[in-house]
């Protein structure tokens, strides 16, 4: 007879930046558990998304529980039990997933990588100083016996883009973040003023978000005229194909800056000084990152300059 099939849980709920920054850990999971039925967990908003990756054969919801939804609890660990996984690896590490934990038996339920009090295959904790979240994720399953599997294939993460009908060289702008993190924002003023120096240049400008960086696009767009908008009008896996095309992303922390450094388009990346450049370096090899403790204080000439040297 054979044995049954392997059965693994990765947990990672997102944003989508979170998400991007463990592809290289989904990778090495895969790796070493070729055979396995492997499952993610995530938020709603990504299943689409986490759907077309390589590296799971199933996505399940994680609802939010929380401690005054017990009964959404109860589901949660019905799913999960119904799939009945024989090791999770969970990349989220906070109290809600320690909760779960317990719910699936604790020490003595499915062998898990994490932070759950107790578990089988700790993550190393404090992060060692100078290390991005990625380096951490690997430490993580280094502890858990699962070899770093390299860089991984995202030629997955791509989509036609010609109903666009984008010129055949520009610069794509991320003037906007999430609306609870606006000190991530460099303004968009600097930006049309970027974009207005980089369109000199001979360079088509293209303004990329979702519909909560309207404001700040606009804005960009109505000081920087001929700048593309595309706000709102894409896609994750079109946003993806502009980005690989795209001569240079210029834009702030935010989910798509990091996919584009995870598909080595050159990339430079606006900090500010709330924010750890290190921890939440850009996964990919073609990134500069400027920080400032104010992106106040953030320049267009120096944004230019990082320009000039990728």
């Amino acid at each position: 007879m054979t044995s049954a099939r392997e059965r693994i849980l990765v947990i990672r709920l997102g944003a989508l930046g979170d998400l991007i920054f463990c592809f290289r850990a989904f990778h090495a999971i895969r790796q070493a558990h070729p055979e396995a039925d492997i499952a993610l967990l995530t938020r709603a908003p990504f299943v689409s998304f986490a759907e077309k990756m390589p590296w799971f054969d199933r996505v399940f919801v994680d609802t939010h529980p929380t401690l005054r939804t017990p009964f959404s609890w109860l589901r949660l660990r019905r799913t999960i039990r119904t799939f009945a996984p024989d090791r999770i690896y969970d990349f989220q590490g906070k109290r809600r997933q320690s909760i779960l934990y317990m719910l699936l038996g604790g020490p003595w339920g499915p062998a898990w990588s994490g932070a759950a009090p107790a578990c089988r295959y700790p993550r190393p904790w404090p992060p060692a100083p100078g290390m991005s979240f990625q380096s951490f994720t690997m430490a993580q399953l280094r502890a858990a016996g699962v070899k770093d599997a390299g860089v991984p294939d995202v030629s997955w993460l791509d989509a036609p883009v010609d109903r666009f009908s984008l010129p055949s060289r520009y610069v794509v702008l991320l003037p906007g973040c999430s609306p609870q993190a606006l000190h991530k924002r460099w303004s968009a003023e600097k930006f049309a003023l970027l974009a207005r120096a980089l369109q000199k240049k001979g360079m088509a400008c293209v303004a990329l978000g979702t519909k909560d960086d309207a404001l700040p696009i606009e804005t960009l767009c109505a000081e920087a005229p001929g700048t593309i908008n595309l706000c709102g009008k894409t896609n994750l896996f079109e946003v993806a194909g502009i980005l690989r095309r795209a001569q240079c992303v210029i834009g702030n922390d935010t989910g798509p800056l990091h996919m584009a450094a995870a598909l080595c388009v050159p990339t430079v990346a606006l900090f500010s000084g709330r924010s750890n450049p290190v921890w939440s370096a850009p996964p990919g090899p073609k990134v500069l990152c400027l920080c400032r403790d104010s992106l106040e204080d953030l320049s267009v000439p120096d944004v230019l300059a990082a320009v000039g040297g990728l």
